[in-house]
């Protein structure tokens, strides 16, 4: 990638990794140095532009541009409790082709958390309408696709205008499952059930960065996570508290709340009725997974599939390079970007 698009260059430190982790780290620019530190290659870069969407409940939020603005655009989001700079793994590498217009959902990354009573799905949902008519207005109106995490994938789901305001979606490990599978159903709604009550007594603040990374470092749920990812998740999802310590910028509760209401809201879509292209890449579902239920949906008609072997529900801080080359390939299919 170039560096106008991408920031400054890598550095030329190195330190041994796993074939496959060097491949991933190369493609992202991060190194390591020889104790296991990571460097500053994995700073998000500055945007060349930040417009601000105006949204309901007195909230605002930043959307940021990044990457070739003759390119085809991509309008992109994270998933629940995270922000969309921990992504820069992924979507550093789509900086070359793609115009990206990237935001933190309400609550989260570099928003203020905002009013509890305006942190809901369908809340999330009108957001995204109303962010697309700001990029809309401030960049113009041209095709664009919408590339999501999660919760943030389920709010797109729901969104009425769907056809009209995107081209095509690219859905990582959706809570999403074909009509007609209420057991599947059911056993996201036990596993939300008990994510939400294990994020409710977690612990949210720390005496520094380096506590909380020591604290990843051990969870299961984060095995997978490339060298310098637990690094970058300290500095987006954590911010300074004034008195020395750093707390979690989406509180517990707020991100527990939306687990809640994830089954409830799973159930209203059916993925074979989203009327438009939908490519969906799913985790392994032959690992054992701590967050949502791996998505299958094997047995749709109409949503272009895929599962990713080897990578769990954060799939995109994992193997960031094969999810950028199945973004760029199903987008090339469809006639939205050009592949090699």
């Amino acid at each position: 990638m170039s560096s106008k698009h991408a920031g400054p260059p890598p550095a030329p430190n190195s330190v041994e990794a796993s074939s496959e982790q060097k491949t991933e780290l190369a493609a992202v620019g991060q190194t390591i140095d020889a104790r296991g530190h990571q460097s500053s290659d994995l700073d998000v870069p500055r945007p060349a532009s930040v417009v601000r969407a105006k949204l309901e409940h007195g909230v605002s939020v930043p959307v940021r541009r990044y990457g070739n603005p003759e390119g085809p655009r991509l309008l992109m989001s994270h998933g629940n409790g995270l922000a969309i700079d921990l992504y820069y793994p992924y979507w550093s590498l789509l900086l070359e082709q793609f115009d990206l217009l990237l935001f933190d959902l309400r609550g989260h990354g570099r928003n203020p958390p905002g009013p509890m009573a305006g942190h809901t799905i369908p809340a999330f949902s009108r957001d995204l309408e109303m962010i697309g008519q700001t990029v809309d207005r401030c960049f113009g109106v041209r095709p664009r696709a919408g590339v999501f995490h999660s919760v943030s994938c389920l709010a797109a789901a729901l969104s009425p205008s769907l056809g009209a305001s995107y081209s095509a979606l690219v859905l990582f490990d959706p809570p999403l499952y074909p009509a007609g599978m209420g057991i599947a159903h059911r056993i996201l709604e036990s596993s939300c059930s008990r994510a939400a009550a294990r994020t409710r007594i977690r612990v949210h603040r720390f005496r520094s960065e380096r506590d909380f990374v020591d604290l990843m470092k051990v969870q299961p749920a984060m095995a997978r996570l490339l060298p310098g990812v637990p690094e970058l998740m300290a500095r987006t999802t954590l911010r300074a508290d004034g008195q020395g310590s750093y707390v979690l910028r989406c509180q517990p509760e707020f991100e527990a709340r939306i687990l809640d209401s994830v089954p409830r809201f799973s159930r209203l879509v059916d993925p074979d009725l989203l009327p438009l292209p939908v490519k969906v890449i799913a985790a392994d579902p032959h690992l054992q997974h701590h967050f949502f239920p791996p998505c299958n949906l094997e047995g749709t008609k109409l949503v272009d599939f895929d599962s990713l072997s080897d990578t769990t529900h954060l799939a995109q801080l994992e193997r960031p390079e094969e999810c950028a080359r199945l973004t760029i390939d199903f987008l090339g299919r469809i006639g939205l970007c050009k592949t090699a």
